[in-house]
């Protein structure tokens, strides 16, 4: 039997659809699901700009879109929400800080800090007081930082 010209490119057709929509969009990456601490800063970098290297971290990222390691087809809107927190040497702070604002906070209204260390809340133990911090460019970024331990948390939400 012998497939025409038409046949042939609606197979194409057929297998391009297929393979997009079989194709999974994960849209949330969660550090809760990857218990070693190397495989969770591996996962973290590939989605975030480092200013320094991490020791440790955990994270809830959510993007509309995917990951570096998904195949989108078709990009949705830009809806973004990062929240993480890295443990970094305390003297490579000032690398994370350098194109912030110190702004007011209060470290009990921002619930989503505790719901990100719960699973291993003892290795994010913090004995100074946070500093909150903004970029002057992009207001929804928030930093709240630790620096006598080192510990950084960091929220982007764009919707």
């Amino acid at each position: 039997m012998k497939i025409g010209k038409l046949g042939k490119i609606n197979f194409i057709v057929f297998l391009v659809l297929f393979l997009c929509f079989s194709c999974s969009n994960k849209t949330e990456i969660k550090s809760s699901t990857i218990p070693d601490k190397k495989e969770r800063v591996q996962k973290l970098l590939k989605e975030i700009k480092s200013d320094s290297e991490i020791l440790d971290a955990e994270f809830d990222l959510f993007n509309v879109n995917g990951f570096s390691d998904d195949f989108v087809m078709i990009p949705g809107s830009s809806s973004i929400d990062y929240k993480f927190v890295v443990k970094v040497d305390p003297k490579k702070i000032s690398n994370w800080t350098k194109d912030l604002s110190e702004t007011s906070g209060n470290i009990g209204s921002e619930k989503w800090t505790v719901s990100l260390i719960e699973k291993r809340e003892k290795e994010w133990k913090t004995a100074s007081e946070p500093i909150f911090y903004k970029r002057k460019s992009d207001p929804s970024v928030v930093f709240i930082i630790f620096e006598k331990e080192g510990i950084i948390y960091k929220r982007i939400l764009r919707l």
